[in-house]
């Protein structure tokens, strides 16, 4: 049988949990109230103590059996048994646990799996959020979504607070993109638009510092996305601490067995920014890409655990997990859309569509003599009901896998290392094109500044 610890009160022996209001360990039976270094000297250490330093309530295995989605149990060779330091009663774990809880007694322990002094997170950022804090943010999260029914009332059936291990990758993007930009002009001749084409090319990098991807293989990614961001100026260095009455594990998942999401997360916002630097060229109003290439480089990579409540929830046939912030409160989670409102929203709008539209399409047909752009309102009125309809769908689904993490990490901002402009704008597309194919190579590296003739 595997050694267990638990965080015991200095005065009275109970059972210590972190209390995120407070900052401190709390007692549950005399009401005690201690600091982290307080702690630290009144639990005597033995020789394991970098793997024993840590606590829990139930297993990620445990908690996670109750979601809506299918999940493999915990294999038998993943299991590992402890003796409760409290009751003596056998307790089964998932090896990866850091922490966990007696279904017994309710003690909290701290457990030796594959948790050792090597694979504890690094940092952490501690709970701000108490239970009954996070239940009223989910409760806003259900307030302003119209396709949801006015009857619905969720039954909060499993709660808990999980330390969920992430990787904090520093990474840097770099590329280029070739670009062809357009301008609209009028001639002024029966409101005939010209447009011309101009080459473009950019290339540029940013450094990215601590982009954050989970670690756990059983945390469902579209919510561990979806709950970003954290403030990662409140990180601490770990403690065992911390996690006392929470869940808590070590990473299952390999950092380059992760890297391949943060590699997607940072390509896609540097690629935006490039074509953003070209779409700035005075007189251009829009960019197409002819060519680009990206590379995602890893320079180093750390380890935390950051705070999450987990709820599953149950309303009618339909069950639904919720996810708060632990430290900030965005609550994100799924939510069932009611058809009849649908519906009937839908109908009601596509029917003021018409009674709005159908008029101007007929004038604009009786007159004959109608700009091209003119027809543009009436179509645009056709199409709003089924845009107010995606618009309301997405409120109801907002635990969303994340391509694209805005480089909140970045360090430095977006460089541009290379800016090269076409000599001039072309009536034809395929001049820019021939441009983009004789520029000069002497460009590279170098930062034009002059500005094409518009």
């Amino acid at each position: 049988m595997a050694k267990a610890t638990t965080y015991q009160c200095p005065n009275c022996n109970g059972v210590l949990s972190y209390n995120a209001q407070a900052g401190k360990l709390e007692c549950s039976f005399c009401g005690g109230s201690f600091s982290e270094s307080e702690v630290e000297r009144a639990i005597p250490l033995g020789s394991g103590a970098a793997a024993d330093q840590m606590e829990h309530v139930k297993t990620v295995e445990e908690f996670l059996e109750h979601a809506p989605w299918e999940t493999t149990g915990a294999n038998a060779e993943n299991a590992i048994g402890y003796s409760c330091p409290a009751c003596g009663a056998s307790v089964v774990a998932d090896r990866s646990a850091v922490t966990a809880g007696c279904p017994f007694c309710g003690n909290n322990m701290l457990v030796s799996g594959i948790a050792t002094a090597e694979n504890l997170p690094q940092k952490v950022i501690p709970f701000s959020l108490t239970r009954d804090e996070a239940i009223a943010r989910m409760r806003e999260h259900f307030n302003h979504k119209w396709y949801l029914s006015r009857r619905f009332s969720a039954q909060v059936e499993h709660l808990q607070g999980v330390y969920v291990p992430y990787y904090l990758y520093d990474l840097r993007a770099s590329g280029w993109g070739d670009y062809v930009g357009a301008h609209e002009t009028s001639t002024g001749k029966g409101g005939k638009i010209e447009t011309g084409h101009i080459a473009l090319h950019r290339a540029g990098y940013v450094d990215i510092e601590g982009l954050p991807v989970d670690g756990s293989s059983k945390m469902p990614d579209a919510h561990m996305d979806a709950i970003a961001p954290f403030d990662f100026s409140q990180m601490r260095d770990f403690s065992a601490s911390y996690v006392a009455g929470y869940l808590a594990e070590v990473p299952d998942e390999s950092p380059k067995a992760c890297f391949g999401r943060a590699d997607t997360r940072a390509r896609k916002p540097f690629e935006d920014r490039l074509e953003a630097s070209a779409r700035a060229t005075r007189g251009v109003d829009s960019v197409d890409v002819v060519a680009s290439h990206t590379d995602v480089g890893l320079t180093g990579v750390s380890t935390c655990l950051l705070p999450v409540w987990l709820m599953h929830c149950t309303w009618e046939s339909n069950q639904m997990l919720f996810a708060v912030n632990g430290q900030t409160g965005k609550c994100v989670g799924d939510l069932p859309v009611d058809k009849t409102r649908r519906a009937i929203t839908l109908a009601v709008a596509i029917v003021i569509a018409l009674l709005i539209a159908g008029p101007m399409l007929f004038e604009f047909f009786r007159e004959g003599d109608i700009p091209d752009l003119m027809y543009v309102i009436p179509f645009a009125i056709l199409c709003a009901p089924f845009i107010l309809d995606a618009g309301f769908k997405d409120q109801m689904k907002t635990a969303v896998e994340s391509d694209d993490d805005g480089l909140d990490y970045s360090v430095g901002g977006f460089v541009v290392t290379e800016s090269w402009n076409g000599p001039k704008f072309h009536l034809n597309r395929n001049k820019a094109l021939a441009d983009l194919g004789n520029r000069p190579t002497s460009a590279a590296g170098s930062e034009s500044s002059s500005e094409p003739p518009v």
